[in-house]
């Protein structure tokens, strides 16, 4: 089989490990993302964290550990280690190793969803992912999918400025912009239009995209005809350099009766789903084209490009497909 010329590095920014459920008070959960293996747990009061996955004392992997209380005890020889990676006691009860510390890595959790910084050089993080409205607010908390699939974030990631694929792939029956692509630093802002029917069954939605870095979009939805509101979200998340998991995320501004509101939200839910799952043979059998032939009607897939370099640490190497120049 032919090399398939993809991205080779895993972009700085915030992606998600986990949601909120998958976790709780006293678990320890092992998950691999950025080609590591890692561990999440969550304290006895409800914190959760994310480390390294093996002892820094003698390489045990703590996928075994305990939490106990505040702290994740290996289960090898005893050591202990607090939020902030350090060892503060041992199975012996004797003085603790200065160089005992575990690997820790920045996270946040809201709206259902851990989230956590990558960087190469583990710096923390320079800019957050916003927080959105929840049942407070009037909103249903979000309804949450998952597909793994052989890709990268910046190549999952590029669906949010790409219209032109939407009529192609997806079936719509028609899609537009809606002003020009806007980038404040790490944020990529762009609006469009879908008719998803067509002709006199025309249902027409409007969508105002946010990427947050590559690895959070977030596609804020109105339909005029019925009056609703859809915030949704879709998280790529790398598993290593080649593959990742696509979470799609749906959540609805109440509207009429909960048990409606709730039927409304998992038909969108089903519905993205559905739409990344159309996308994501696409995806694998692809080839990263660096510089592509552009055409009219593809929308700002150069300028979100440009965007995309800020991600990178260092320079990224790439296996690009050579494709001949075509006159216009």
């Amino acid at each position: 089989m032919v090399d398939n010329f993809r991205l080779a590095e895993i972009p700085l920014g915030w992606y998600t490990v986990a949601t909120s459920k998958e976790v709780k008070p006293g678990q320890v959960l092992p998950v691999k993302y950025f080609g590591q293996e890692l561990i999440l747990y969550r304290t006895e009061t409800g914190e959760a964290r994310l480390v390294d996955a093996y002892c820094p004392h003698m390489g045990a992997h703590l996928a075994r550990g305990k939490v106990q209380g505040d702290t994740l005890r290996c289960s090898f020889h005893g050591f202990e280690f607090g939020g902030d990676g350090r060892c503060v006691r041992t199975g012996y009860g004797k003085a603790v190793p200065r160089k005992a510390k575990l690997g820790t890595w920045p996270i946040r959790e809201h709206n259902g969803f851990v989230f956590a910084w990558y960087h190469p050089e583990r710096t923390q993080p320079d800019w957050d992912i916003p927080v959105l409205p929840g049942p407070k607010e009037g909103w249903t908390n979000f309804r949450t999918r998952q597909i793994s699939v052989k890709s990268h974030p910046q190549e999952t990631s590029e669906n949010s400025v790409d219209v032109g694929h939407f009529v192609e792939v997806h079936g719509f029956g028609d899609s537009w912009y809606n002003g020009d692509l806007e980038v404040e630093g790490h944020l990529l802002k762009h609006a469009y239009g879908i008719d998803y029917l067509g002709g006199k069954l025309s249902l027409i939605c409007n969508f105002k995209v946010e990427v947050h870095g590559l690895g959070y979009s977030l596609v804020r939805v109105n339909t005029p005809r019925f009056d609703a509101n859809f915030n949704l979200l879709i998280l790529s998340s790398p598993v290593d350099e080649d593959n990742v998991i696509v979470r799609t995320a749906v959540s609805l501004q109440n509207w009429g009766p909960r048990a409606w509101t709730y039927l409304v939200r998992e038909a969108a839910s089903i519905g993205l789903n559905k739409e990344v799952g159309q996308d994501a043979p696409i995806w694998e059998a692809k080839r990263y084209v660096e510089r592509p032939i552009l055409a009219e009607g593809d929308g700002p897939i150069a300028e979100y490009r440009r965007y995309c370099k800020q991600f990178y640490a260092q320079q990224v190497e790439v296996k690009t497909a050579k494709l001949p120049v075509v006159a216009a």
